[in-house]
């Protein structure tokens, strides 16, 4: 069967709530994960998903961050946070995971980094030297994975409008290159979209300052990672660029990653 696995950054659920629901009738993923929720537990928006996804991990925060995963199937094994390794992400909401249909799902929102040399830069570098400890320990417990979320980074120029612009600015250093790179080496997650395509310009972020809604002027920073024993059954990756269109969009739009289980 195939089961489709979707990912997005919604810059505040409260406010894209009506977003999500009208994505979802229209997509019919059997599970979300979500990025920059905004919103502490008590206070997620529960009920008004419920009938279309009955089942939730949700790890949250006021005003930043907060992650969450929606699912019409049942989800067990929930961890918030670094669980495995005991990493407390200087206090914030940024990992959920649980498994669903044999696989552990794990949702992730990675620090932006801000600028070159600063403190939240050296803290982007920490978090991703944590995640790739972590990741290997659930691997351990269930080889079958998939990451999903906002990892802040551009992998190569297939993946920026403007490479050179960029390069001068977080999100597509070498150094943070790097830390994907070794995120994937150490963990052996690879990234599905490029299993079965490899073309440029697929992007899936927009600064609302820097970029608008040109569609050929964002970048890719959202990613669906699969583990080595759950690549073989990736089957695609498709962005959901639409969403870009619609009033009051994210900055970001979905990644959905269907796979053959």
């Amino acid at each position: 069967m195939f089961v489709k696995i979707a990912s997005w950054n919604v810059n505040s659920l409260r406010t894209r709530l009506s977003h999500v629901r009208a994505w979802w009738a229209e997509n019919s993923p059997d599970v979300l994960c979500l990025q920059e929720t905004k919103v502490e537990d008590a206070l997620f928006p529960a009920e008004q998903l419920a009938d279309i996804a009955p089942h939730m991990a949700v790890f949250g925060q006021k005003s930043y961050n907060g992650v969450a995963i929606l699912s019409r199937h049942p989800l067990s094994g929930v961890e918030k946070g670094f669980s495995a390794t005991g990493y407390a992400a200087r206090g914030q909401a940024r990992l959920v995971r649980a498994q669903v249909l044999g696989v552990t799902v794990a949702s992730v929102y990675v620090p932006n980094g801000e600028a070159l040399g600063s403190e939240k830069f050296a803290f982007k570098e920490e978090f991703y030297h944590q995640l790739g400890a972590e990741m290997q320990a659930v691997i351990a417990q269930n080889p079958k994975v998939a990451l999903l979320g906002d990892f802040n980074i551009a992998a190569d120029e297939r993946d920026v409008a403007n490479p050179a612009r960029a390069v001068k600015d977080v999100l597509f250093t070498p150094a943070e290159q790097g830390w994907l790179r070794a995120l994937q080496t150490e963990t052996g997650l690879t990234d599905a979209l490029r299993l079965h395509n490899a073309e440029a310009g697929q992007y899936t972020w927009w600064d609302y300052r820097t970029y608008g809604r040109n569609p050929q002027s964002g970048m890719r920073i959202d990613y669906a990672f699969a583990s080595r024993a759950l690549a073989p059954q990736v089957h695609s990756v498709a962005h959901g660029g639409a969403e870009r269109a619609k009033p009051q969009p994210s900055d970001h739009v979905p990644v959905v990653l269907t796979l053959a289980l």
